[in-house]
């Protein structure tokens, strides 16, 4: 089935949005473009919109810890006039210590975004295939058509209990396999002993996407067996469980050896100093982390309970998120919400169009939420 990306729902919204410069009627440079640029529709990310309440692109919806906060007032101004440290080297430390790795098994990225572009670089020549259970996060689709690629989709075996790894992942002939564990959208898991029959069966790189992994249960990172998988990576965000989206950190884990070659595939200082400081600091404060994790997974009992209200139902998840089936009224639900500032995720594609992705917010967010749907639904 095809997966790219589709526009973001009709309608005219009200609200203050942040939006591209318009381009230009035409314009002669246009035509020296590659077709394959010139023809695809481009990542769409979740919407940004001015104040409004965010349960649609699944940051978390508490703030960093006192810890970073400490290490953002404490960035000197030669910190900000000189180059950082290119390697990271001290940020790979302490990661390496909290993860239980090497440093030589570790390279930072500017959000796993980047060590995305960095594997696909590294790994993929025009015409190769890569391939990825579908539906998945909508950005590998997109590198792989900035790589002149060809990706593949495999649909999960959907069932009532959760979306199931598809055995045909091993057989198409993807050099890269990517498998976010748990999966956006639906959050979610594949257990890891799966995982490593798939990496045992591929005659490629398999990519374990954990951007969500802090929020499943313990016990659901591949991290612990990397060392017995020479083909597999796994890649790591700050973005979710660590509050700092906007800081942009990745971690990208693998052999020293694929670790070394794939350094050199990077942009130069492809992470800054201050998110540098600010991944250490937040690697160091451990009890935020749990009390974090702890706050949402609480919270996300109380969402379920909400959507379960409203005869929606849910497959199992192990992320911060909810993929609900809302039924054939889930684009009109989605424009009442953010008529009403309350931003939600909706696809226009097949298998999505009827259903809606909500992150788990605070308290007082699902709440609003809750009042907001009893005067919609």
């Amino acid at each position: 089935m095809a997966g790219r990306k589709a526009g973001q729902a009709p309608g005219t919204l009200r609200l203050p949005i942040l939006m591209a410069a318009p381009r230009p009627a035409s314009c002669s440079a246009v035509r020296h473009l590659r077709p394959a640029i010139a023809a695809m529709a481009g990542y769409t990310p979740g919407e940004q919109v001015l104040d409004c309440i965010k349960l649609n692109t699944n940051e978390s919806a508490r703030p960093p810890g006192p810890k970073v906060m400490e290490a953002l007032q404490a960035i000197t101004s030669d910190r900000l006039r000189l180059y950082p440290d290119p390697r990271a080297t001290e940020l790979r430390r302490v990661a390496a210590a909290t993860y239980g790795v090497t440093p030589e098994q570790i390279l930072a990225g500017n959000g796993s975004d980047d060590c995305l572009t960095i594997l696909y670089r590294a790994f993929l020549a025009p015409g190769d295939r890569v391939a990825a259970p579908w539906p998945t996060y909508g950005l590998y689709d997109d590198l792989a058509t900035l790589q002149g690629a060809e990706m593949i989709h495999v649909d999960w075996r959907f069932a009532a209990d959760g979306w199931h790894l598809p055995e045909a992942l091993a057989t198409v002939g993807a050099k890269l396999v990517l498998l976010a564990n748990p999966n956006n959208p639906s959050g979610t898991l594949v257990p890891v002993a799966d995982l490593r029959r798939l990496a045992e069966r591929l005659d490629g790189i398999l990519v374990v996407d954990e951007a969500y992994v802090d929020f499943a249960p313990e016990g659901s990172s591949f991290l612990p067996f990397l060392d017995a998988h020479p083909n597999v990576v796994v890649l790591r965000t700050f973005s979710k469980s660590y509050s700092l989206a906007g800081g942009r950190l990745g971690l990208l884990f693998a052999h020293p050896d694929l670790v070394a070659h794939l350094t050199k595939v990077k942009d130069s200082y492809n992470v800054n100093h201050v998110t540098q400081r600010l991944g250490i600091a937040a690697l160091q404060d451990a009890a935020w982390l749990d009390a974090l994790v702890a706050g949402t997974v609480a919270e996300r009992k109380r969402l379920e309970t909400l959507v379960a209200s409203h005869g929606w139902t849910w497959v199992p998840t192990a992320a911060n998120f909810l993929l609900c089936e809302v039924g054939p009224r889930a684009e009109a639900i989605y424009l009442a919400l953010k008529e009403r500032r309350l931003l939600v995720r909706w696809w226009n594609k097949p298998l999505l169009n009827t259903k809606l992705r909500i992150t788990v917010g605070t308290p007082e967010q699902t709440d609003r939420l809750a009042a907001e749907l009893k005067s919609i639904v």
